[in-house]
């Protein structure tokens, strides 16, 4: 599903990145573990093309589902990200505008990619919810994200990344900002989306714990 060959990445004249290669298959849940400043973050954006302000891949290939997209236009890789490619970030409040309750938020995102009423967008938001064992979704769309745990916030963050079903989810750190017992609920609900939909996961995580647990493969930068 997703193959990357010796990638090189630079922010500015400092390369970050030296010749990595891996591959995710379908189904499959791989695991990036590393120090501090590896690159392990900017792995994960460089798929999506979220290098930001003076990031740049030098050379290599992301390869997704037979398609190279590490130099992708704006417009064709918006039409990727989050419909076909989703991605998790580790302080999930910051995904979220904190003056819009969750519902509104699913709609948004829903409808970037397709025209959906708001009333399709609730019921899909409900079902999703309760497909990863989030209690009480009406309570959880009619909340503003500041309304929410921490552990909350994450896994509603989860499902509004797989309101479109994408094929491979990314996520950047999910569990380091949470206590012990939410961890293990936020690793449940991935572990889900393996189960009932298939998806495929590339997970970057300082926790080996995470990684022995979730992962089939396991890549050290």
């Amino acid at each position: 599903m997703l193959n990357i060959t010796d990638l090189n990445i630079a922010y500015k004249k400092t390369q970050v990145v030296r010749d990595l290669s891996l591959h995710v298959a379908p189904g499959e849940i791989v695991g990036i573990v590393g120090e501090s400043g590896s690159g392990k973050s900017t792995l994960i954006r460089s798929i999506l093309g979220l290098l930001g302000s003076g990031g740049k891949v030098l050379s290599g290939q992301i390869v997704f589902e037979g398609r190279e997209i590490q130099n992708l236009k704006k417009e064709p890789m918006r039409k990727i990200r989050g419909k076909e490619i989703a991605i998790v970030f580790q302080q999930p409040e910051r995904s979220f505008d904190p003056t819009y309750r969750i519902e509104n938020q699913f709609y948004e995102s829903m409808r970037v990619h397709g025209d959906i009423s708001k009333e399709d967008a609730r019921e899909r938001a409900e079902e999703l919810l309760l497909e990863l064992n989030l209690p009480q979704p009406e309570q959880i769309l009619k909340a503003y994200p500041f309304e929410l745990s921490g552990g909350m916030c994450q896994r509603v963050a989860i499902a509004v990344a797989m309101a479109h079903n994408p094929r491979l989810l990314l996520a950047d750190e999910p569990t380091s900002a949470l206590d012990v017992t939410v961890q293990a609920q936020v690793v449940q609900v991935m572990m889900d989306l393996r189960e009932k939909f298939d998806t495929s996961i590339l997970i970057v995580t300082h926790n080996m714990g995470v990684v022995a647990y979730m992962a089939d493969m396991v890549g050290v930068m």
